[in-house]
């Protein structure tokens, strides 16, 4: 969590506005991606039925994939400090995670002092940058 907050820290910040006038609560300038998106449709999904149990599911359920993401993520950056196929699948598991944009964030904070994992979020930091992708392309 302090990787996150400090990966947070280095960007500018936008006011994210919650707009209760109608009847659904619109959120504007909040950030978002597909993983988010998957996840807020479950937790609207869940507090519908109003079970507080099946609600708290929900969020242990979003917290452990967050976790294994991130693990994941390690995982491969370790295993792409000698090997360039591993680095092609770290990629690829950035682009179709759908939290790549904020996984990489992350790792960069955690990765800061270590040389040889600093260069790969560096390459994967260029690659995610040549090649854009849709946060909320879900023809995937």
């Amino acid at each position: 969590m302090t990787s996150l907050c400090i990966a947070m820290t280095e960007e500018p910040h936008k006011s994210m506005v919650i707009d209760c006038s109608g009847p659904q609560p619109q959120l504007h300038n909040a950030g978002s991606n597909r993983f988010c998106e998957d996840w807020i449709q479950a937790f609207v999904n869940g507090a519908e039925g109003g079970n507080p149990f099946l609600f708290r599911q929900i969020l242990e359920n979003f917290k452990l994939k967050a976790i294994q993401d991130i693990n994941n993520l390690k995982r491969f950056i370790r295993q792409a400090e000698m090997n360039h196929y591993a680095l092609f699948k770290c990629y690829l598991f950035l682009k179709n995670c759908g939290s790549g944009d904020i996984l990489l964030k992350i790792v960069k904070v955690e990765h800061a002092e270590m040389p040889e994992a600093r260069n790969v979020v560096t390459v994967l930091e260029e690659f995610m940058r040549e090649t854009p992708y849709k946060h909320l392309d879900r023809s995937r």
